[in-house]
């Protein structure tokens, strides 16, 4: 499946929907189709690829080194994370942190996502991650900022249920 097969499924979804008078969804889907000309030809895995990295670029300023999946995963001794993988923890911890004064989310859901990013990264990593949710300075050790992003979605928890009341 390329690019161009998801140009003309959200087409197909475009026009039922201006019929319906959901003409503002149709011309979302319709302007969407036409931003995502230029990538036609890329498969969709591609297309995921090439967002992964503008994300990384929009957030940090640096475009990511590009290769293949082997590459990009490869790590070894001082070498970089994988910045997709970096940039999905870090946009998964900010949905999270909005997501946290629902009553859904609870204190052991944050406890239980900050511990995965522990199972999963390393100090470097993790130190990346907590810049790149907004924690000034830099914690001293992976410890450190483990507990700062949990303090960070634990205190909007908090504030929020005081004042719900």
């Amino acid at each position: 499946m390329n690019v161009n097969d998801l140009q003309q499924f959200l087409q197909s979804l475009s026009r039922p929907l201006s019929v319906s008078g959901a003409k503002t969804v149709a011309n979302d889907l319709d302007r969407m189709c036409g931003g995502l000309e230029p990538f036609r030809e890329l498969s969709v895995a591609q297309f995921a690829d090439f967002l992964a990295r503008a994300e990384v670029y929009a957030r940090t300023g640096v475009v990511p080194a590009t290769g293949g999946a082997k590459a990009a995963g490869a790590k070894g001794p001082g070498k970089a994370a994988n910045p997709e993988a970096l940039a999905a923890a870090v946009e998964q911890i900010r949905s999270l942190y909005d997501r946290v004064t629902s009553l859904e989310v609870t204190y052991s859901i944050i406890e239980a996502e900050v511990k995965k990013l522990d199972k999963q990264f390393k100090k470097d990593e993790i130190l990346e991650i907590a810049k790149g949710i907004g924690i000034g300075g830099k914690p001293r050790t992976k410890k450190d900022a483990l507990e700062e992003i949990q303090r960070r979605l634990s205190e909007r928890k908090e504030s929020f249920e005081r004042t719900r009341f």
